[in-house]
C-alpha cells in the first residue's frame, strides 16, 4: 500500500504545478500589457495625435465648405501661443454658426466612436497610432472645455462660437462637450460597460442636433 500511496502522491504533486501555472498563464494574458510612455512607441502614438488634430481641423473645413462660407485661415494667440483657426468668411445666421463652430467636436465624436466600436478593448491593445488619437481627442476636448468654463482664449472659440449661437452660456457648452468625453473615457476603461456605450452616442446626437434650436 505504502509504494502505490507514494507513486500516487507523486502524481498529484506535478498535476496541481500545471494547474498552478496554467492559472498563472490565463491570468498574465489577460492583463493588460504594459507598454510604458507613449503606448511603447513615440513616433506612432505622435503621429495618431497628429491625425486626431488634422480630423478636428477637416471637420471645420467640411462644415464651412458644405455652408459655403468661403473659409480662411486666421492667426489668433492663447495667451503667448500662436495658432491658426479655420473661420467663415462670411455667415448668413445662427443656425451656419453653430454648425461650423461644432464641426470640430462632431468630427472627434464621429472618430472616438469609431474607435471604439472598432477597437473596444482598445486599453489592452498593442496599437500607439490608435491611442495617440484617443488621447489628442480627450485632452482636446477637456482643454476647450476649461477654456470655456473660464471663459478664456481668443474670441474665435468654438465654444463661444457654439454659446454665441445657441444664446447660451459659455459654461453650459464646455458641459456638453466634456460628458461624452468622459463617457469615452470610461468606455475605454470599461469596455463591457454597454451603457456607457449607448449614453455616450445619445449625447454624440445631441451636439449634432442642437443645430437645429440654433436659429
Amino acid at each position: 500500500m505504502r509504494p502505490a500511496f507514494c507513486a500516487a502522491a507523486i502524481g498529484i504533486a506535478p498535476l496541481k504545478f500545471d494547474a498552478d501555472n496554467a492559472e498563472k498563464s490565463t491570468l498574465s494574458s489577460t492583463a493588460p500589457p504594459t507598454l510604458g510612455k507613449w503606448a511603447g512607441n513615440g513616433t506612432k502614438f505622435f503621429g495618431g495625435a497628429f491625425v486626431a488634430l488634422a480630423g478636428h481641423e477637416c471637420g471645420h473645413v467640411i462644415a464651412n465648405s458644405a455652408q459655403n462660407t468661403d473659409p480662411y485661415l486666421m492667426p489668433v494667440h492663447y495667451g503667448p501661443v500662436p495658432w491658426l483657426t479655420i473661420e467663415p468668411g462670411r455667415i448668413e445666421n445662427r443656425h451656419e454658426h453653430y454648425i461650423t463652430a461644432s464641426a470640430g467636436f462632431n468630427a472627434q465624436n464621429i472618430i472616438n466612436e469609431w474607435l471604439l466600436t472598432a477597437h473596444p478593448k482598445l486599453n489592452q491593445e498593442n496599437k500607439p497610432f490608435l491611442k495617440g488619437i484617443a488621447t489628442f481627442n480627450f485632452w482636446l476636448s477637456v482643454g476647450y472645455a476649461a477654456t470655456a468654463f473660464a471663459g478664456t482664449g481668443p474670441n474665435e472659440r468654438d465654444t463661444k462660437g457654439m454659446a454665441d449661437s445657441l444664446g447660451c452660456s459659455e459654461r453650459l457648452i464646455g458641459a456638453i462637450i466634456l460628458f461624452p468625453t468622459a463617457l469615452d473615457t470610461y468606455r475605454y476603461k470599461h469596455p463591457d460597460a454597454k451603457w456607457a456605450a449607448t449614453a455616450s452616442r445619445i449625447s454624440k446626437v445631441v451636439i449634432l442636433g442642437l443645430a437645429a434650436k440654433a436659429h
